[in-house]
């Protein structure tokens, strides 16, 4: 059995150890100790990482897990049983997962005393904390969430972790039954759940709590939070990207909103006047477009895929049995009189490229840039090898 340091004292951040196990293992080597203060992988929050040292050398811990009681620490290089050895926890990592951790019990507190939803499912990774809740919040539920929250922040309210013997008599969270000592997390004011995970002291340690996004899920919530320095963080790059928004549409960063949506609506406007300005574009280029009835080629710059499958159409049904349209690297053929993906295929081997289609249309690339009457020759040189 590992004795666990860090149940003991969630905020240490080095310790003295001997190893009591090294051996081989996919990443590595994994090293057991008679006591650590890194905490393993599980209930949702991640492994903690940092070093152990002894002498001179320093080895390197990636990942933690326990088995049975004994914990595992995944190391890059060997340390002999019997070494003694000073371990260093990562406390930038340690301390941000504790108040992701501790925002967590914090939320689904509030969200179960306040509209009567369970924590029924938690993620959290270095970039996101997401929680997933049996019942459904709306937008101004969740924003009621978040002020009660950093209420209780300010409250600076306690934070304990015991095995209380009078458990059975107690009123608390816990997504399952848990045979034997139950640990018990009291977030006084907030909330009482079963956990095994490390929190802070007090809830003025969380910093503060946002809750940036929502969907719906099983019938359910999914919420996506952000605590202390995460949502500092975040904060101020969303801040510093609305002051630049501002910037590049001239309005006070307090109007910015209503300046975006002002600005898609004339976007939206532009493009459907550039939409019709362009369909009575290509109808001028098709009805310019010479043909003898049998093939008709145009070649025009600055069209989609979209629009060079318009014009094609249009050449096909007003102009000849057989339309190919080119522009910028695209090229489209629509015929009711050849085989399009053979006439494709046999362009594209020519002026290197590629593509395909149903019956009666082929859509591609091609890499040189063909003039109508390169494409005119090789459509001729098509239908004689055809006919042969």
């Amino acid at each position: 059995m590992t004795e666990k340091l860090y149940y003991s004292d969630s905020f240490l951040r080095e310790f003295d150890a001997v190893v009591t196990g090294c051996e081989p293992a996919k990443k590595g080597w994994k090293i057991t100790l008679d006591r650590t203060a890194f905490y393993p992988e599980g209930g949702g929050q991640p492994t903690d990482k940092g070093v152990l040292t002894y002498g001179d050398t320093v080895v390197n811990i990636s990942e933690v897990h326990e088995k049975n009681g004994l914990i595992a620490h995944t190391a890059d290089a060997e340390i002999p049983i019997g070494t003694k050895v000073h371990g260093e926890i990562d406390w930038d990592r340690r301390f941000d997962l504790m108040q992701q951790h501790t925002g967590d019990h914090m939320i689904s507190g509030v969200i179960l005393s306040e509209y009567g939803y369970n924590n029924v499912g938690f993620h959290l990774t270095e970039k996101e904390l997401v929680i997933d809740y049996d019942g459904v919040l709306t937008p101004s539920d969740t924003e009621h969430v978040i002020d009660v929250c950093n209420r209780r922040i300010w409250e600076n309210n306690p934070i304990t972790a015991r095995y209380p013997q009078n458990v059975k008599e107690m009123d608390y969270r816990s997504k399952r039954d848990i045979d034997g000592d139950i640990r018990i997390v009291t977030v006084e004011n907030v909330d009482v759940c079963a956990c095994c995970g490390t929190h802070l002291k007090s809830t003025a340690q969380v910093g503060s709590i946002i809750i940036y996004a929502q969907q719906s899920f099983n019938g359910g919530t999914r919420l996506f939070c952000a605590c202390g320095g995460r949502a500092l963080a975040m904060l101020k790059k969303r801040n510093a990207d609305c002051y630049r928004i501002s910037h590049l549409l001239s309005s006070p960063v307090d109007n910015v909103a209503d300046a975006v949506v002002k600005k898609i609506k004339e976007n939206e406007s532009l493009k459907m006047s550039r939409s019709s300005l362009k369909r009575s574009m290509i109808e001028i280029w098709v009805e310019r477009t010479k043909t003898d009835g049998e093939l008709a080629v145009c070649v025009q710059p600055g069209l989609d895929a979209a629009d060079l499958a318009q014009m094609s159409v249009m050449l096909g049904e007003k102009k000849a049995s057989t339309a190919i349209a080119v522009s910028d690297g695209k090229i489209c053929i629509v015929s009711q009189s050849v085989d399009t993906n053979r006439l494709g295929r046999f362009i594209a081997s020519h002026t290197g490229g590629k593509g395909g289609g149903k019956p009666g249309i082929y859509q591609g690339i091609v890499n040189s840039a063909p003039t109508a009457e390169q494409l005119t020759e090789l459509y001729n040189e098509f239908k004689e090898d055809t006919q042969k």
